[in-house]
């Protein structure tokens, strides 16, 4: 929307540049944007809102100090995995006061990562997305028990061997032929919180203000987020996953990204482009699942890798198909 970037474009430089490092976790390169997702992580709670805040700064700060690009600076590309990296190791790690220098460090690194993908992947025109986050937390959390200061929360995953759930929650049949007040408000709750979890909350306002946020950027960007949601959810209900991670949007906010990113963001905007996204977000729940398992040995979460692998797979092999490759 034309009043947003003006906006944008009034606020000074280091305002904006902070705030279009929080819009850019959903590809929103707008402060209009980000301020309304800097409002709904406090929404959400005041200690995600503050690491969130943490991390961006950080991570932008040390962009600067290192002299990397002046133009992705700007653009807020260094500023969104910083914005990641503060409520992940607030939600999976035990919450202390040296927690904070945990994520001042983990946001400084997030930035030295990024930089050093955008050199690897820049001349196959694949963008290191949120890559670098999942990387550093990941190291982050592993790092906590070599460490007396630091300790996992109870959010983190145990390290066990993965084993089938016993069945569905809630059959199929009752999610989508029902429409009871129970499955509406399941459905409804499930949706909104499956756009949330892309920054780890589990608030059903917190997702409204995401999509409103989005779609002051782009109402196609919004309509994919929506899309991504609804894939996250009926996919895993018609494959029988677990009833309380689907209502929860854990399997959702991945299918969101990789939508955005197949549908709006990288490849030009077509109905051939929608339907390629609708098969990505498709596969990133699949991806998701097993990732999931294959981590569960060593007790670490997906976060949105399988956003991540599922995207570079298809800008990958877009890059030489007849339909997509410009």
């Amino acid at each position: 929307m034309q009043w947003s970037m003006k906006v944008d474009m009034a606020l000074p430089v280091p305002v904006r540049v902070i705030l279009r490092g929080v819009g850019q976790v959903f590809f929103c390169g707008n402060a209009v944007t980000g301020l309304i997702f800097l409002i709904a992580l406090y929404v959400g709670g005041v200690t995600a809102g503050l690491a969130a805040t943490v991390g961006v700064v950080t991570s932008t700060i040390t962009a600067y100090l290192l002299g990397f690009s002046d133009d992705d600076i700007d653009a807020g590309l260094y500023g969104f995995n910083g914005t990641l990296v503060g409520p992940c190791l607030f939600l999976f790690l035990e919450n202390t006061p040296q927690l904070w220098i945990y994520v001042v460090l983990a946001s400084i690194l997030s930035s030295v990562v990024l930089a050093a993908l955008i050199r690897i992947l820049t001349p196959y025109k694949i963008p290191a997305s949120t890559s670098p986050f999942v990387l550093t937390c990941w190291m982050f959390m592993v790092a906590v028990y070599s460490f007396d200061s630091f300790s996992r929360g109870p959010v983190l995953p145990s390290p066990e061997i993965p084993a089938a759930i016993a069945s569905a929650d809630l059959p199929a049949a009752a999610w989508l032929s029902s429409m009871t007040a129970e499955t509406t408000e399941m459905w409804y709750v499930a949706l909104t919180k499956g756009v949330a979890e892309v920054m780890f909350a589990d608030n059903v306002l917190v997702g409204i203000l995401f999509l409103i946020g989005i779609a002051i950027t782009s109402w196609r960007g919004a309509f994919m987020a929506l899309c991504g949601t609804f894939v996250g959810v009926l996919v895993p209900i018609l494959l029988g996953a677990n009833q309380n991670l689907i209502e929860m949007g854990l399997y959702a906010f991945n299918p969101v990204l990789t939508m955005m990113a197949i549908g709006w963001v990288f490849l030009k905007p077509s109905t051939g482009t929608a339907f390629l996204a609708l098969i990505a977000g498709i596969l990133t729940v699949i991806c998701q699942a097993g990732l999931a398992n294959f981590l569960a040995p060593i007790g670490l979460p997906t976060l949105t890798f399988p956003f991540v692998l599922v995207m570079w797979m298809f800008l990958f092999a877009a890059g030489i198909s007849k339909h997509w490759s410009n």
